[in-house]
């Protein structure tokens, strides 16, 4: 089943892929931003932001990331994703690196171990848990107007999806597997990430041929909602400068 997007203007065509427990409106701030004769496709994945949860592990939605990429005929499209989306297109590029024509990372690494904290959490108490540690940790600085963004690119209708996720990053390493990449591949993190530090972009720009890094200041994890200028200008560039 092809899966549901938003879709929007960008220079190249590209898919943009979400992180655990959200959903397309992630990318809305940042997209608005795009511009080009091409399209940018805003994926919900599996089960977000409800339905059922068909998709277990970080390479079960990289094949339905895949699928919809193939059902619309996208030619070697660019691939962008955030945090668990950014393993998505890790898994992506060393399963399927003829069919993607480049990738960009955001807030994510080449191993995405999680916090027993917020497993636990999301086991037991997950409203809670997503209201006082996971969106706290995500953001370098949160007001009410920003609070309530980021809860509209949640998949708060279905909160299980978000312990289902979560398992599926713990159980995320691509470590040894980073040098096959080939695809050109654009590395973007803030400055001020306690989800996925900075650290662990230095880690894939430093173990992916001929990739870039870009860190943005002042912007914690969600980097899509906090600095969405600032994401789209560094997106803008590196998607106008691929030839087709």
């Amino acid at each position: 089943m092809l899966l549901e997007s938003d879709t929007y203007e960008a220079p190249r065509d590209t898919v943009f892929v979400h992180g655990a427990g959200g959903n397309s409106l992630l990318w809305r701030r940042t997209l608005q931003y795009l511009s080009g004769g091409a399209r940018a496709f805003a994926v919900n994945l599996p089960g977000h932001p409800s339905g059922e949860i068909t998709c277990k592990s970080i390479g079960d939605y990289a094949e339905s990331v895949h699928s919809f990429i193939a059902e619309l005929g996208l030619k070697r499209p660019a691939v962008c994703g955030h945090s668990m989306g950014g393993a998505i297109v890790l898994d992506l590029a060393i399963s399927h690196p003829d069919d993607l024509g480049a990738l960009v990372l955001v807030s994510t690494g080449a191993k995405l171990g999680v916090n027993q904290l917020i497993l636990d959490g999301l086991r037991d108490q997950p409203m809670s848990t997503i209201e006082k540690v996971i969106t706290p940790w995500s953001f370098s600085s949160i007001d009410l107007g920003l609070g309530r963004e980021a809860r509209t690119a949640l998949s708060i209708s279905n909160l299980p999806v978000f312990l289902n996720d979560y398992l599926a990053c713990q159980g995320f390493d691509v470590r040894s597997e980073l040098p096959k990449i080939g695809a050109k591949t654009l590395i973007v993190c803030g400055d001020k990430d306690r989800m996925t530090p900075p650290s662990w972009s230095e880690y894939l720009n430093a173990n992916i041929q001929g990739s870039e890094l870009h860190f943005v200041n002042g912007s914690g994890h969600m980097l899509p909602l906090e600095r969405p200028q600032a994401l789209a200008r560094v997106i803008q560039s590196f998607l106008s400068g691929l030839t087709q």
